[in-house]
């Protein structure tokens, strides 16, 4: 709207400034027409714009939305794949301490058996011992 008034009030500026200088006055009535020509270009112009800028908008937000949910998307399949990972390395955490604590008892036995057989005593005596 201010657009529009804005126009129409350069127009008759023109119009008058070029009426005054000119000694040929044209009728008010070719006057009017020619402002109102000039108003529906300067409207149509306007609402032209304004539907490319709602059009522009509107293409802005789905293009932010769709970027929003592939953004959303990727980090749900990042922690999943992050999960995924984390459980599979506590599952090896628990075999390989599972190993250790049986390489550690097959040690301790060892080690029971060579100071038995040393220092003297009952090698049975290792089976009961944990």
């Amino acid at each position: 709207m201010k657009t529009k008034t804005i126009a129409l009030a350069l127009l008759v500026a023109v119009l008058s400034v070029t009426a005054c200088s000119d000694g040929n006055e044209e009728p008010k009535e070719e006057v009017k027409a020619k402002m109102e020509a000039a108003g529906e270009k300067t409207a149509a112009a306007y609402e032209d714009a304004k539907d490319k800028a709602a059009d522009t908008w509107e293409d802005t937000k789905d293009g932010a939305s769709e970027a929003f949910d592939d953004g959303k998307e990727m980090a749900s399949d990042a922690y999943e794949h992050g999960k995924e990972k984390a459980s599979e390395m506590m599952d090896e955490g628990a075999e390989k301490a599972e190993e250790l604590k049986a390489a550690t008892k097959k040690k301790m036995y060892e080690a029971c058996v060579a100071m038995k057989e040393k220092m003297g005593g009952d090698v049975e005596d290792c089976d009961s011992e944990d």
